[in-house]
């Protein structure tokens, strides 16, 4: 009895949801328990979801970084080792045709940049990255869901058929509340995890 006692005067008592978490819904449901179709897109964001630094930040807000180094951007991605396993991870989506896509805040040039420095460039078609200078962000007034809702629609692409992934809380919860497809939030917020490529990678043994 003492023993509950001190548990709940800590804080550390039993917790009761809000309503809305208790039961699942199309918005809130996770995506692993999600009855899914195959996977035909992932949309990224860029810093701390691609990159383990926010390169936006590290770089003062530039929109040309041409003149750093690529220990720079290899360092930016978390190292070569992860650079590689980067590499493999789009190879794989590559390889069953799933669309691999950026939505972020960062310049375009400095994502695509970025990309090349490192050996990912190949993996995203040209009119795949969208940044805070391109037409459809500055149209939407810098939301991505709607951005993400455009792209879907005009390939005629399903909820269940693309994933967003960021590291913002704030994104991932508006393009949930939209219901427009299904989210991965990356916690840590320092790049995606193994385990992060570990589920998308899975999503491709689910065709």
């Amino acid at each position: 009895m003492l023993i509950m006692t001190l548990l709940f005067a800590s804080g550390c008592g039993p917790y009761d949801p809000p309503p809305s978490l208790n039961k699942p819904t199309k918005k809130n449901l996770p995506v692993e328990k999600e009855n899914q179709k195959h996977l035909r897109i992932v949309f990224y964001d860029f810093d701390q979801t691609l990159p383990v630094m926010h390169i936006f930040k590290e770089t003062a807000g530039a929109d040309d970084v041409s003149k750093k180094s690529d220990q720079f951007f290899v360092d930016a991605f978390g190292g070569e080792e992860r650079v590689a396993r980067l590499k493999k991870h789009f190879e794989r989506l590559t390889q069953a045709e799933v669309k691999c896509s950026i939505v972020s805040y960062g310049y375009s040039a400095v994502i695509k940049e970025s990309l090349i420095r490192v050996g990912l460039i190949d993996f995203f078609a040209k009119d795949a990255i969208f940044g805070r200078d391109s037409e459809a962000l500055k149209r939407f007034r810098m939301a991505k869901h709607k951005v993400i809702s455009e792209e879907m629609g005009s390939g005629n692409i399903g909820h269940e058929e693309a994933i967003f992934v960021d590291d913002s809380k704030e994104n991932i919860e508006k393009c949930a509340e939209a219901g427009i497809c299904r989210t991965l939030h990356v916690h840590e917020r320092r790049g995606l995890t193994e385990k992060n490529l570990v589920f998308l990678e899975n999503e491709l043994m689910k065709k």
